[in-house]
């Protein structure tokens, strides 16, 4: 799996206006793309696997690419159709642009793949509290339902590990999760940044008992998706205090079925950031 985050810096593509070869930023590993959100004063998946969105309390700004989404204190958008090529991820790459401050007040929800049987879900980034200066403190969780016993992966980003993205500036992170290799990878504006095996490494059980490499992830229940908030911030359900909603923006939002490789990493944020 992996998520990027890129920011508007100093990179561009090569001076024949492309980037790793390619000339657009919809080339870049096309054939794995699963959802895109452009977010071009509309909530609607260009891919078609995520489908029914309606968008409460939230709005469109200026993005890093074209219009964005922008979040609030009580806004989100839920979509209620999840097709089986997000459902059923083994790897993935989450990527998307990201602006957003420091903030002290709980812990606010980028998006989450919902199941309907716990708060976690299936996936889900959320930016915590407590983080100094620009850096940003987040969580990055996927899930492998059947794993012997580490089902929940909960990766955390705090200490030397924080993102520098707190700025209220645009910035391109990444995420990706690989299968094979069983290891995760973080990228901000185009770059990977360097984490620790605990980090990067991921099990289906305790290493030091014989654990396994985590291999294929296993979502269930997953129906249904959400930017901007937790299952429990929906109509309906009752959230915990430190459970809020994301008021930051997210602009080009994607899903890839492998883990990008860095190079594709950072030709989609040279890409983007070119407005192509």
């Amino acid at each position: 799996l992996t998520f990027t985050v890129t920011s508007c810096g100093e990179e561009t593509p090569d001076d024949d206006n492309t980037s790793g070869g390619y000339t657009t930023s919809d080339e870049v590993a096309s054939a794995n793309l699963v959802a895109k959100f452009s977010f071009e004063n509309n909530v609607d998946d260009a891919k078609g696997n995520i489908t029914g969105g309606t968008a409460s309390g939230t709005s469109f700004v200026a993005g890093a690419k074209g219009q964005a989404w922008k979040g609030a204190s009580n806004g989100y958008v839920l979509y209620t159709g999840v097709s089986s090529a997000i459902s059923g991820l083994k790897s993935l790459t989450v990527a998307s642009w990201i602006k957003t401050t420091n903030h002290m007040d709980g812990a606010e929800s980028w998006f989450q793949l919902l199941n309907d049987s716990n708060w976690i879900g299936n996936m889900f980034v959320l930016q915590e509290s407590g983080a100094t200066s620009d850096s940003v403190r987040i969580k990055f969780n996927v899930n492998k339902w059947d794993a012997p016993a580490w089902k929940e992966q909960w990766m955390d980003l705090t200490g030397d590990n924080r993102l520098v993205i707190g700025n209220d500036n645009w910035h391109h992170v990444a995420i990706t999760y690989d299968a094979v290799s069983s290891k995760a990878a973080f990228y901000v504006d185009g770059m990977e940044k360097v984490m620790p095996e605990g980090v990067t490494n991921r099990y289906g059980d305790d290493p030091t008992n014989g654990g396994g490499p985590l291999g294929p992830l296993k979502f269930k229940n997953a129906t249904r998706f959400v930017f901007g908030c937790y299952n429990q911030n929906l109509p309906g359900n009752t959230p915990d205090a430190w459970m809020k909603h994301f008021d930051g923006g997210l602009d080009e939002f994607r899903i890839y079925d492998k883990a990008l490789a860095a190079a594709d990493v950072k030709s989609l944020y040279d890409l983007e950031k070119a407005g192509k």
